[in-house]
């Protein structure tokens, strides 16, 4: 079964509501953050590797709160 692929807009809104610059920089310092993978000239999210970034995060951090992911 293939991995769904996100585009980084719908990174941002599973990850609730942050903006594109501000993944960048989480992808660059946080660690166990999403990476992104090429294909073609796009960059695209693994579905199941933001699955597991989410269960790792506390309850206080999860996206459904208004900041988003980080405080």
């Amino acid at each position: 079964m293939a991995c769904k692929l996100l585009t980084i807009d719908e990174l941002g809104v599973a990850l609730g509501g942050i903006s594109s610059p501000t993944i960048y920089r989480h992808i660059k310092a946080l660690p166990g953050f999403p990476q992104p993978v090429k294909v073609g000239a796009s960059t695209r999210f693994r579905q199941s590797d933001v699955d597991l970034f989410v269960s790792s995060l506390g309850a206080s951090e999860r996206p459904n709160n208004r900041k988003g992911v980080i405080k």
